[in-house]
Order: structure tokens, then C-alpha cells, then sequence
């Protein structure tokens, strides 16, 4: 049924990772999603209605927030394929994380104000019909929900997208909390006490917990993320395949939407190198990003000096000395003003975020102790940062 619905719909694509390709697949999953929750809404609040049922009524009026956050996944996607311009040069492309953000707040409203309803008819208990033809209506309905997350978790892995990812797990959530309600009835037949209500708390924290975990998943990336292993690996790679490349540290990956990534990074070349040969370099490695991650780089050149055994002898010191310190550290941009009395070790060490101030501060002083045991001359000026 789901490649009926991409091949009626949306054809043939080479690449649905483009941006337009990611906005046709975004604005299908909304008009389906919108049809599969009218529908169940207008069946579910019927039940509930002619039944009495606050749960079954939760429950459909869940259905009826699905849908809207569908129409707002459309305008989202919509959005983030519009072109860059003066005004966004880097494009519309987070929009679609602001879209799931507000369907996040619409879920939790839901499920907040479906709590207080159920838990009213706790303290008010009042009687529930139950009927082969209400379970037979509820089943279908769990059938439709689970077809739905099937149909948005594989849209979603295909355009890698959180919200389609986020809605195929919504729907899952559904077929849970409906499957709730059905116990809940099955259970009112042979008791006096408000099971319903108790039920009606159980989907309205499904709801509420459903909304804070689509919330979390659109915040990231707003907010701005570590960059991804995969893709820092791949980005440092191709940048040391270049000639006069030694080393690379200081990758920042920023995220402007998925398929829009601008990245920066520092490369440490040798200073006696001929400047106009390694800025072609830099410029040739900048491109074989872009062709084979489609991240836009930017490369900043650090000239160090590669050639002089005595500084690379130092370095090694100080290599051995972090390793001795903490695995986790690592070094680079080291420069030596040597002098007859004092000998100024000059490097930047990048360290874990599990580091406090005090850590840092016991660090600076270790790193101090283990060069001045090395040797009394030595004086590390030393500047710590994060991987980013």
C-alpha cells in the first residue's frame, strides 16, 4: 500500500533526500495522515457520544489533534522548501523541526486537558456501554493506526526525517492507548468501580508522553547538535587526503535543515610549504566535500612547523605527557618560543564536556607538573577546548 501511494502520488524520484523531493513526501504523509484521522475521529466520537465512554472520547479526540498536526506538518514542509534569500541565505529548511515542535505542544494540551476529564469521571464515576460492534470499531481503528506508523516510519527513513519519524511513533502510541481503552471496557463489566477513568488517565499520559518525546527530538536540533560521528569522520577524511594536510581538529558542523549543512574546520599544514600550492589544495579539498558529503566546508589553515626534529621531539613529550594524564585528551596548534632559561610549550588540548571548571583546573596544573618534570625549562601555555 505504501509504494501504491508513493508511485500514484509522487512517482518515480532519483534522490528523495532533496529538498523537493523531501517537501512532496512530507505533504503526502500529511494528506494521508489528515484522511485516516478524520475518519477515526468522527467514528470514535460517535461511540464515545452514544456509549458515554470519556476514554473512547480521549481517544478520538486525539485522532482529531493527529489530523491538525498533520495540516501544520504540510505548512512545515511547505516552508523548509522554499529557496534561500537575502532574508534566510542559508534557507527555510528548520522549519520542519518548528512544525514538530507545535505539534508537540498541541499533543500535550490534549493530553493535559483529557487528564483532568478523566480523572473528574473518577471522582464522578458514571456506566459504560459495551458492545461486539464498538470492539469490532475499535480494532479496525487499531488496524489503521498501525498501518499509519508503518507508512510514516518508512517516509521518514527515507527522507531521514524527525517528524515523519515522530508521527510514525505517535500513530504506534495510538494502538497502544487504544488498546487501553478496549481492557478498560472489558473490565467495566464486572466491576463498580470508575475503570474507565482510570483507563482515561492511562491514554492521556500516553498522549502527554508522546508529546514531550516529539518535543525532544525537534528541540536538538533547534538548540544545535554534536555533529554526527559518521559524518565528522567522513569530512575529516577526505580533508586529509589532501596533500599537504598533517592533521585537522576545531570540525563544527551547523545544521540548517536536513540537507543544508555548513561545516568549518582547522587544517594544520607545514609553514615552509609554498602558500599559493596549499591553497589550491584547500580549495580542492573544500569541493571533494561538497561533491561527496554535500556538507559546504570551510577550511582554515594552521601553519606548523613539520620539519624541525627538535619541536617534533617536543611534541612527542607532550603527546606522552596528556596520554599520561587522560586517554581522552588530545592536542594540537603546537608552536615552541624557545629560549635559554625557558622554553614556552604554546598548544590548545581538547578535552571531554564531562569536564567542570575545577577539572579543568586540576588538568592545567597536572599538565604544568608533568612538563616541568620533564624538564624545569618547560612552560606550557595552554588553551583547552571541546570537539565539537
Amino acid at each position: 500500500m505504501t509504494e501504491l501511494l508513493i508511485r500514484l502520488f509522487l512517482g518515480r524520484m532519483a534522490d528523495p533526500r532533496t529538498t523537493h523531493a523531501r517537501e512532496r513526501y512530507g505533504v503526502l504523509s500529511g494528506w494521508v495522515g489528515i484522511a485516516c484521522n478524520t475518519l477515526l475521529f468522527g467514528v470514535k466520537l460517535a461511540i464515545g457520544l452514544l456509549t458515554g465512554s470519556i476514554s473512547i472520547a480521549a481517544d478520538a479526540f486525539n485522532n482529531l489533534s493527529d489530523g491538525l498536526s498533520c495540516l501544520i506538518s504540510i505548512a512545515g514542509f511547505k516552508l523548509s522548501g522554499r529557496q534561500p534569500d537575502a532574508k534566510h541565505p542559508f534557507g527555510y529548511g528548520r522549519t520542519e523541526y518548528i512544525a514538530g515542535l507545535i505539534v508537540s505542544f498541541l499533543i500535550m494540551l490534549v493530553g493535559f486537558e483529557f487528564l483532568k476529564t478523566s480523572i473528574g469521571r473518577i471522582l464522578h464515576p458514571a456506566p459504560v456501554a459495551f458492545s461486539p460492534v464498538l470492539l469490532a470499531i475499535l480494532a479496525l481503528s487499531m488496524l489503521v493506526k498501525l498501518w499509519l506508523g508503518a507508512f510514516n516510519s518508512s517516509l521518514g527513513r527515507r527522507i531521514e526525517s524527525p517528524v515523519l519519524l515522530a508521527a510514525g511513533q505517535d500513530s504506534r502510541n495510538d494502538v497502544i492507548t487504544t488498546g487501553v481503552v478496549v481492557l478498560g471496557m472489558f473490565a467495566g463489566r464486572w466491576t463498580t468501580l470508575p475503570v474507565d477513568g482510570y483507563v482515561g488517565v492511562l491514554v492521556a499520559l500516553f498522549i502527554l508522553w508522546a508529546g514531550i518525546d516529539v518535543a525532544r527530538d525537534t528541540v536538538a536540533p533547534l538548540l544545535g547538535e554534536a555533529a554526527d560521528p559518521v559524518v565528522a569522520e567522513s569530512i575529516e577524511k577526505l580533508v586529509l587526503e589532501s596533500r599537504y594536510v598533517v592533521g585537522v581538529h576545531d570540525l563544527i558542523v551547523h545544521n540548517y535543515g536536513a540537507g543544508r549543512w555548513l561545516a568549518s574546520v582547522h587544517a594544520e599544514v607545514p609553514s615552509d610549504a609554498d602558500f599559493v600550492a596549499v591553497h589550491e589544495v584547500i580549495d580542492e579539498a573544500e569541493k571533494r566535500v561538497w561533491q561527496r558529503t554535500g556538507v559546504y566546508l570551510v577550511i582554515h589553515m594552521d601553519p606548523i612547523d613539520v620539519n624541525d626534529a627538535h619541536v617534533a621531539a617536543l611534541r612527542e613529550q607532550v603527546d606522552a605527557a596528556l596520554g599520561a594524564i587522560d586517554g581522552q585528551l588530545s592536542m594540537h596548534d603546537f608552536r615552541v618560543v624557545d629560549g635559554e632559561r625557558q622554553i614556552n610549550l604554546i598548544f590548545d588540548v581538547v578535552v571531554p564536556f564531562s569536564y567542570d571548571d575545577a577539572a579543568k583546573r586540576a588538568l592545567m596544573l597536572d599538565i604544568r607538573d608533568a612538563l616541568k618534570a620533564i624538564d624545569g625549562r618547560y612552560e606550557p601555555v595552554v588553551t583547552l577546548d571541546h570537539q565539537m
